[in-house]
């Protein structure tokens, strides 16, 4: 990584340098010029082109303690940093809009066209860079590191940037894909491998019933366009035509149940199995409604033009279903309108996993007092499942919304929102032209551009629909002992560290750490694949087209046997040996409800975990996933949960104080960082990932101290590559406000930047990029 050290500005004095390496604090004041250039020099010493940032004006006055203006300070900004080349690779996809910035002086106009054109400053407004616009400091300190991570030059300024400098400059995404990196760079080559091994069974005779010559029928049904293009929208057309018919709510409900029964699905209505949280050997009845598509802030903050290119989806959607353009268009915003209704009803995302707010007992009379009009007693018969005294509710807010336009008033609501779920439910099963609606969709809101071909797609539904099957196949084809004995050391040893780590927490009393270390003692561990391959898919007919079957049929007859397999459920332990993750997943969780902790074969494999590597790569890559794993058990979320899977309280209440206290630090702490510019982070959605984050990375550096000379360096190094990833700024925008991750630069930068080693390691001193006083780092476990 080249560095730009030490390379003053001309005609800077000594005196100057010596009074500017230490940058001042300047907050929500506004700048002077002096005050900025003061600043920007300290910030920008290895970055300085060589002359001086402020040049004064045609008589050579620097007017040092005149305020400074926007345009004023990119100039200096842009001065200061050497200018700013053309935007490519992350750079080009998460900046700013083209804009036209109708604003700029004329003077500063030919200065900033390159940091105008670099996406890093928006046109937020009248005035945005007119010379009567002040800056204040907290501007111009945003301004500074969004050129640290433009430049990506610096470890010490910006460290993820400039270790995967050469990476994200040079990176692309797959046509068709929303985003790319290590991570999902492994699970593309993992989808691969799927592909072949399902090419390979399609392309050779199979003996029927057995799980190969299903693979085999659903792959050819799915790229069978031609008998889906011919079928169109007829295999739903009865269930469009009842919903049509209806006259009434009970119809509604009755069409509602009519789906659930035959196809295994339904539009207004759901009940469930799902663990019962405070008793979680045991399965109870859950019930909820309709619910948005979309995320909260969609509705809450509404953009023009996402919000149309919606709107022309679900149009088209309709329109495809049968309806003149006309009604379609009306329906379409009957359904927005009932989302948005119930999406300002419901949890926020980061409460969608605290129990407090989830575990909601009704019996069945109490839910039948909420519906105006309708029999839920017909749909429920319709499920097939048996009553019992309770039933959860695990959004009340969302659920009661929703159950009120069960009313003849709201008939026609019921039926467009009742039809669109319908074909949003299998219009991958259907024509052409519903996929390239979807297409068109996913372009204009995420920004994805290009599309997969029809193997990729049919590898993909075969993938996600029979993954029993394959992840046997995967599992034998491509995992080895060795990596499952390695990895299962590397996760008893980190085991064993938390033990250490939760014996000397001071804040902790005996009787609370006792608990928390019985809960670490009990907690299950499951590699590569489960010691079982028994699946409900045996009892689903899947047909080959020339058999009669479509991709529509087989479909429903596995949705069918889902549902039965759920069914043989209720009344029985739970056998919390059963996998919540296929074997191909790239990915790895915490259960709360099983207290345990699940890493699939997939992920243990190069770049994540790779047998030739050092110890301290493997720590910064597996080690810092297995490890985030682990604090999940203890992250605001977890910390609810007792050594059993219940949700239960173990604390005393002096210790969670303590503990409450500390996660409002952790949301304090990445509370408005940015990943890109203009995309800040939320620190409440983000609490439980992040604590896992930090505890993850204090966990892994413990482990590299009990190394013989340990490398800390490849340790560092290795997090900052883990995580290099890169996606269009609307995607971007969109995970920032329903992801509960935080975005991957911030698991590295803002989670390293609380450790005294990292600091040690890169010499990152006080006027650094990366710099936070010692006593601002935050700590959890």
């Amino acid at each position: 990584m080249k560095h730009w050290k030490k390379r003053l500005a001309a005609g800077i004095s000594a005196l100057t340098l010596t009074l500017t390496l230490a940058p001042a604090s300047f907050g929500a004041e506004t700048l002077t010029r002096g005050e900025a250039r003061d600043r920007l020099l300290a910030a920008a010493d290895d970055y300085t082109a060589g002359q001086d940032i402020l040049q004064g004006d045609e008589k050579g006055e620097l007017h040092l303690d005149r305020a400074l203006t926007r345009a004023e300070a990119l100039v200096m900004l842009e001065r200061a940093f050497g200018g700013f080349e053309a935007p490519a690779g992350a750079n080009a996809r998460m900046a700013f809009p083209t804009q036209n910035f109708s604003d700029v002086p004329a003077w500063a106009q030919t200065e900033l066209s390159q940091i105008l054109a670099a996406g890093i400053v928006s046109e937020a407004g009248e005035g945005l860079l007119s010379p009567e616009d002040p800056v204040t400091g907290e501007e111009l300190e945003t301004l500074i590191r969004r050129a640290y991570a433009y430049k990506g030059t610096n470890r010490k300024d910006d460290f993820y940037a400039a270790v995967n400098k050469e990476w994200l400059a040079q990176s692309t995404i797959p046509a068709g894909e929303m985003i790319n990196g290590s991570l999902y760079g492994l699970m593309f080559e993992v989808n691969g491998q799927i592909a072949d091994l399902i090419a390979d069974i399609a392309v050779q005779p199979q003996k029927a019933g057995t799980a190969e010559a299903k693979i085999a029928a659903l792959y050819h049904t799915v790229m069978d366009t031609e008998g889906r293009e011919k079928a169109g929208v007829e295999p739903i057309r009865p269930y469009l035509e009842a919903i049509d018919n209806a006259k009434s709510v009970e119809d509604m409900v009755a069409s509602d149940a009519a789906m659930r029964r035959e196809m295994g699905f339904a539009t207004l209505l759901g009940f469930n199995l799902s663990l019962d949280l405070k008793d979680t050997s045991r399965y109870a009845v859950s019930f909820g409604a309709f619910s948005p598509m979309m995320d909260k802030d969609f509705y809450a903050n509404p953009d023009p033009g996402k919000t149309g290119a919606y709107l022309d989806y679900l149009t088209k959607l309709l329109e495809l279903g049968g309806e003149s353009e006309a009604a379609a268009r009306a329906d379409a915003q009957r359904v927005y309108d009932m989302e948005k209704v119930v999406s300002a009803a419901s949890l926020d995302v980061q409460d969608t996993g605290n129990v407090d707010l989830i575990y909601n007992l009704y019996t069945m009379e109490e839910l039948k007092a909420l519906f105006p009009q309708g029999d839920l007693e017909v749909f429920f018969a319709a499920t097939g499942l048996k009553e019992e005294e309770t039933i959860q509710v695990s959004d009340v807010g969302a659920m009661e919304a929703a159950v009120g336009y069960f009313t003849q008033e709201h008939l026609e609501d019921l039926k467009a929102m009742s039809k669109l779920g319908l074909i949003l439910m299998v219009s991958d099963t259907l024509s052409q032209e519903f996929q390239d609606a979807d297409y068109e969709f996913t372009k204009a809101y995420y920004g994805v551009e290009g599309r997969q071909t029809i193997e990729q797609i049919a590898a993909g539904q075969v993938q996600s629909m029979l993954s029993d099957y394959l992840s046997r196949a995967y599992a034998e084809a491509y995992f080895t002992p060795e990596a499952k004995a390695d990895v299962e050391e590397m996760i008893h040893e980190f085991i064993a560290i938390y033990k250490e780590r939760l014996e000397t927490q001071d804040w902790m009393s005996e009787e609370t750490r006792a608990m928390a270390l019985k809960k670490l003692d009990t907690m299950q561990v499951k590699v590569g694949y489960p010691d079982s391959w028994e699946t409900y898919l045996d009892k689903a007919e899947i047909k080959e087209p020339e058999e009669g079957g479509s991709f529509f049929s087989n479909l429903i007859s596995i949705q069918k046997a889902q549902w039965e397999e759920v069914l043989s459920w209720q009344g029985q332990g739970v056998d919390k040996t059963m996998w919540i993750m296929s074997p191909y997943t790239v990915n790895a969780c915490y259960s709360p409800a099983f207290n345990d902790i699940t890493f699939p074969a997939a992920i243990l494999q190069a770049p994540m975990y790779d047998v030739e590597a050092s110890r301290e790569e493997n720590l910064g890559s597996i080690g810092y996933i297995i490890a985030h794993e682990i604090t999940h058990a203890f992250d605001n979320n977890g910390a609810k949960f007792d050594e059993r899977g219940n949700a239960a309280d173990w604390w005393t209440a002096e210790d969670y104080t303590a503990f409450q206290e500390k996660c409002q630090s952790v949301v304090a702490w990445y509370e408005g960082q940015e990943s890109a510019p203009g995309i800040p982070c939320s620190g409440e959605l983000t609490l439980s990932e992040n604590v896992a984050d930090l505890g993850a990375l204090r966990c892994i550096v413990e482990a590299a101290g009990k190394l013989e000379d340990p490398d800390y360096k490849a340790l560092f190094l290795s997090v900052a590559e883990t995580w290099a990833s890169t996606a269009p700024r609307d995607t971007l925008e969109y995970l920032a406000v329903a992801d509960v991750h935080a975005a991957d630069k911030l698991r590295v930068n803002r989670a390293l930047q609380t450790l005294d080693e990292f600091y040690e390691t890169f010499h990152i001193q006080k006027g650094d990029g990366m710099w936070t006083e010692p006593e601002e780092r935050v700590k959890v476990w």
